[in-house]
């Protein structure tokens, strides 16, 4: 028998903020990608570079997909998805 294959979702992302390199934790959603956030340590308001899709995609610590990025990827091969 074959397991199915899976696509774990984060609830916590960290994210880096340019201005100042520390990261910060973030609760994430599958159906919010946010386009801006506002540094909690240096205070600088950070939005989402041209070439991304949110600020997780952009500046997360791990460089990885945002979880509205990540459902849609393991709907579209058929991946069992967890959180």
């Amino acid at each position: 028998m074959t397991r199915k294959k899976t696509q774990k979702i984060p609830k916590t992302i960290i994210l880096v903020c340019p201005h100042c390199k520390k990261g910060t934790k973030a609760k994430v959603s599958i159906e919010y990608s946010p386009q801006s956030y506002i540094c909690p340590k240096c205070k600088n308001e950070v939005k989402t570079p041209i070439t991304s899709c949110c600020v997780i995609c952009a500046f997360s610590k791990t460089k990885t997909k945002c979880p509205r990025e990540l459902y849609i990827e393991a709907k579209a091969k058929g991946l069992e998805i967890k959180y």
